[in-house]
């Protein structure tokens, strides 16, 4: 794609933008987003001359949870600022207590109107988020940009090839350096990166370094078997039932517990489980109600609980969907190996070293979703033994923060350690600077 062919692109979804930018904030709670925030107006309060980090949605937060706090532990005086781009995204940055706006659209006069006003002194982005105008305006401002746990599926990386063309290797040629994810995720950007000179480095997976010793664990019913899917799609959730169905054939009492990845989904996903015949409802995390036997939960911020509390946990988007995975990391540092279907390109790399390991299930339909959930009640020795070796695989693989902030540091101005509280404004405190 050329940078004619984008701008074009560009002109012709601004009614469709606009339009959602007004649903947007119609639907959302009046404190949490302005009208038009995705053109680029900011919440007042903010701090500036800080950190840019942005994550578009809850799984991007999540993985960012680590660096985040080593970003406060390692420059407290440098205030961290957050963009997402959905309100599951914004609600875990608000939950890790960091300041929230909603990120601006890839218009170059509204990304230079939040860059004016933030005035970071990095714009760090997570995973794969190389917006164009992104790019041009932070270089225009002399801000570097740090892709942070980056990651390139070779699905991803043939796109790209396709239709990326003069704008994408201008575009990489902008940015600072990209921290990869893996060996072979660095690999892909350098052939992506073609002449372009852009700076990669291997520095491991973040979400390796969750810290989940603390986590308080579901209190699950003593007297039932619980299985969870985690993470579910649409065109999953019949499966998922229909093994519940094979399930309950030899424990009648067991109780699904089944999580969509879009909480929006939830009242949908209630349907269809009643219409299937289960005595199914809704709720969070309280006490299931006697009688229910697939229990659907419409809420973020739920699985780690469930995680620690359950043997058996399917992670969705991998059976029957195109969606790539989900990640395994979270219940394996709790010596949890998932089931899961094979459809799992977004994090190959995490569970090739899951397989190699004998720490992860494969399953390939209802039947053998069944059957891989009954193993884990019947055989809790194997299961145990399983779990163990998923913990032991993650553990290997830590120090991504580490790393990563190592890089951060070559492209933050030295006086950075020598700030002092006073210094750190904040947007109320700044006059809005014509775009």
């Amino acid at each position: 794609m050329t940078r004619a062919a984008y701008a074009l692109l560009l002109a012709v979804l601004w009614p469709w933008l606009a339009v959602d930018a007004l649903r947007r904030a119609w639907r959302a709670p009046a404190a949490h987003r302005r009208w038009f925030a995705q053109f680029g107006r900011l919440p007042a309060g903010l701090p500036t001359g800080g950190i840019w980090l942005h994550a578009v949605s809850l799984g991007e937060v999540r993985a960012a949870a680590p660096l985040v706090a080593g970003l406060r532990a390692r420059w407290p005086m440098l205030p961290v600022v957050m963009s997402t781009t959905t309100e599951t995204g914004a609600n875990a940055a608000r939950a890790l207590g960091v300041p929230h706006f909603y990120a601006p659209f890839d218009y170059a006069w509204a990304v230079r109107r939040v860059l004016r006003r933030l005035r970071p002194r990095v714009l760090l982005v997570m995973e794969t988020e190389l917006w164009p105008n992104w790019v041009a305006q932070a270089a225009a401002q002399s801000v570097p940009v740090v892709v942070v746990n980056a990651r390139l599926s070779p699905r991803s990386f043939a796109r790209y090839q396709r239709w990326g063309g003069s704008l994408l290797a201008e575009t990489l040629s902008r940015v600072s350096l990209i921290c990869a994810q893996s060996s072979a995720d660095a690999a892909r950007f350098t052939a992506l990166a073609g002449a372009a000179t852009v700076p990669v480095m291997a520095c491991g997976n973040l979400k390796y370094d969750h810290d989940s010793a603390t986590v308080p664990p579901w209190a699950k019913p003593l007297d039932r078997s619980v299985w969870l899917a985690a993470s579910t799609h649409e065109g999953e959730e019949r499966a998922v039932l229909a093994a519940h169905r094979a399930v309950l054939a030899a424990h009648p009492s067991a109780l699904l517990i089944l999580v969509p990845r879009h909480p929006e989904r939830a009242a949908s996903v209630l349907g269809l489980a009643r219409a299937a015949g289960f005595s199914a409802s809704m709720g969070g995390l309280e006490s299931v109600p006697a009688g229910v036997g697939v229990w659907i939960i419409g809420q973020t911020g739920v699985l780690m609980p469930l995680f620690a509390a359950l043997e058996a946990i399917f992670m969705g988007g991998s059976l029957g969907v195109t969606t790539g995975g989900h990640n395994p990391i979270e219940p394996g540092s709790l010596a949890r190996a998932v089931l899961t279907g094979r459809g799992v390109h977004n994090f190959a790399s995490v569970y090739a070293g899951l397989a190699a390991a004998d720490a992860v299930v494969w399953v390939d339909d209802a039947a053998s979703l069944a059957t891989a959930v009954q193993a884990c009640w019947d055989q809790p020795e194997t299961a145990e033994a399983r779990g163990a070796r998923a913990a032991t695989v993650i553990a290997a693989e830590r120090g991504a923060t580490a790393a990563t902030l190592a890089q951060i540091a070559r492209w933050l101005p030295p006086e950075v350690a020598s700030m002092e509280v006073a210094s750190i404004e904040t947007t109320d405190s700044i006059q809005e600077q014509p775009s």
